[in-house]
């Protein structure tokens, strides 16, 4: 047989060049393949979340050069948050405590898979209520801290609370 690749010199080029290299499991290279999706990162931190958003708000409210501060509103908004930490989310999380300690019906696949599931949405709704409550909480504490600030007419405080957002 003769032609391209054929003989000794066919032998020789095919030991002597490299072959193709298949491209790594997910990269997406094979046409119809997809990428593989990143690994998830690390969860959010709501307490900072919570901060962050308080300062955003109090920020966004005070730049109006017509805005005056009222601490029985205020009071009443750390009240209620404070009102709502203590019986709607500790209720929540009470209740949530059994979402995750689900006992299979049946000793088969069905049950097994069904109550793998069942708990794995459990966990995820008590991740859930642990990342609200932490959110809220740290809302309500910088909440606390403006109205203190301004109950102590605490200028640098103020102004570094309004800092959130702006360019330094």
């Amino acid at each position: 047989m003769t032609g391209p690749g054929s003989g000794p010199q066919g032998v020789y080029n095919q030991l002597n060049t490299t072959p193709p290299q298949a491209p790594p499991p997910g990269s997406g290279m094979i046409p119809g393949a997809a990428a593989a999706p990143p690994p998830p990162g690390p969860p959010p931190n709501y307490g900072e979340l919570g901060k962050g958003q308080a300062q955003a708000d109090f920020a966004s409210a005070s730049a109006n050069g017509g805005w005056e501060f009222d601490p029985e509103a205020m009071d009443k908004v750390i009240k209620s948050l404070e009102d709502s930490l203590e019986n709607e989310f500790r209720e929540a999380q009470r209740q949530a405590s059994w979402l995750n300690q689900i006992s299979p019906p049946g000793d088969e696949v069905g049950s097994q898979g069904y109550v793998a599931a069942a708990n794995s949405s459990g966990g995820a709704y008590q991740a859930f209520l642990d990342g609200a409550f932490k959110y809220t909480s740290a809302y309500l504490d910088t909440l606390k801290k403006i109205r203190t600030a301004y109950v102590e007419q605490d200028q640098a405080a103020l102004d570094a609370l309004r800092q959130i957002g702006k360019a330094v």
